[in-house]
């Protein structure tokens, strides 16, 4: 008798108990000895369905197995897991909740494969061997998926690494991310580009950095917290996000911009980071992406030592030359925040070119050129802030 999506999950739970259980103990044991059992207890003392001693519960119940993990994930399974495999539990114990409560008809066989990779990528992740027998159930169910199906498949084969660190449900939201215009022109059929999800996301790294700031510095005041969040979304830093991730290797790119260096690129490198958030919130929401970024933000600060601008202090070089800029003219000309026109002056079509002129009250300060506005506003300000130092005025 053919056995149904229902019964492979269940199954493939309970093999994902065996194996994750006895490293549960373990990890738990590590940091509360032999208190390790009443933490455990009290984790999850205000679930409505915990009506029996805990210590008969875990052996057996993977969803409270689970729940417990979740809670203890700070304090204890952080230390050895990465934000990839607190993702895989979540999505399991929704994987879980829905096996328990819901129609077998509600599982096709594509939810099933995808349930099922992820029980497989946590057991992998704790080097547990249960993981070979739920391999061996995910190939049989993708010999019965449909050709679209597959090609969902496939593509998170190609992209598995990149999946580990941020687990996408809809891999076409990562692919999509991932394709640069340039890409587009060249394969007109292949899709869509990624610079509406680059202008989502580069909403979202402005809010939740500045959501991140506030939350970090209580004690410091609007003007102090601009810059500072300029600078930890700025492009450079983005592009450093980027490389942390990889995604050069990923990124889908036409032959010019190939060419023309494109995987190096720090603009491209920061526009595809922002693509990957901005569908990251579409697939995941905005609480994925909160726990995804704020540790990257967490090592921008302690790696580059990002401090507050300051008159005079020697660290003005951290600060986002556009921030810079403006402070200097509120101090010292005008409370009117200086004025950008940006305009197209040329370049290819996968790399134009702008130029930029910055103006305090209609007096022209300086220009500079970019890939993009943003780019050439930047430029514009630097130009104005090197006229300004040989003027002695900075």
């Amino acid at each position: 008798m053919a056995i149904s999506n229902n019964d492979r999950i269940s199954r493939a739970l309970t093999v994902l108990h065996q194996g994750l259980y006895p490293y549960f103990e373990k990890e738990m044991q590590k940091v509360y000895g032999d208190r390790w059992l009443s933490v455990a207890t009290s984790s999850i003392s205000d679930e409505q369905t915990f009506k029996r001693n805990i210590e008969d519960i875990l052996p057996d119940d993977t969803s409270v197995l689970l729940k417990v993990i979740s809670k203890q994930w700070d304090k204890v399974f952080k230390k050895k897991l990465g934000y990839a495999e607190r993702a895989l539990v979540s999505e399991i114990i929704d994987i879980r909740n829905k096996q328990a409560h819901q129609n077998v008809k509600r599982f096709s066989y594509d939810d099933t494969y995808r349930a099922l990779d992820s029980i497989v990528r946590l057991l992998k992740a704790i080097s547990a061997s249960e993981a070979d027998i739920i391999e061996k159930h995910k190939q049989e169910v993708l010999r019965l998926i449909s050709p679209k199906q597959a090609e969902e498949v496939r593509i998170r084969g190609n992209l598995d690494e990149i999946l580990k660190q941020v687990p996408f449900q809809d891999t076409s939201l990562l692919l999509r991310a991932l394709t640069h215009t340039s890409y587009m022109h060249e394969n007109p059929n292949s899709g869509e580009d990624n610079e509406r999800l680059e202008f989502l996301g580069d909403a979202l790294l402005t809010f939740l950095s500045g959501e991140y700031l506030y939350r970090r510095y209580p004690e410091k005041r609007e003007g102090e917290l601009t810059p500072l969040r300029s600078r930890l979304v700025d492009q450079s830093q983005l592009a450093k996000f980027a490389v942390r991730l990889d995604l050069s290797k990923w990124m889908r790119l036409g032959k010019g911009a190939e060419k023309d260096g494109g995987r190096t690129k720090s603009r491209l490198l920061s526009n595809t980071f922002e693509a990957i958030i901005g569908a990251y919130f579409l697939d995941s929401g905005v609480e994925s992406v909160r726990d995804f970024v704020e540790p990257l933000f967490d090592s921008a600060i302690a790696e580059t030592s990002l401090v507050l601008y300051k008159s005079g202090d020697e660290s003005n070089n951290l600060v986002d030359s556009k921030n810079r800029f403006q402070e200097w003219v509120q101090r010292n000309v005008t409370q009117n925040p200086p004025v950008y026109e940006t305009v197209q002056i040329g370049g290819l079509s996968h790399a134009p070119e702008f130029l930029a002129k910055v103006f305090v009250d209609k007096e022209e300060y300086g220009e500079g050129k970019g890939r993009n506005k943003k780019e050439a506003e930047k430029a514009a300000a630097e130009d104005a802030l090197a006229k300004l130092k040989q003027q002695g005025k900075l």
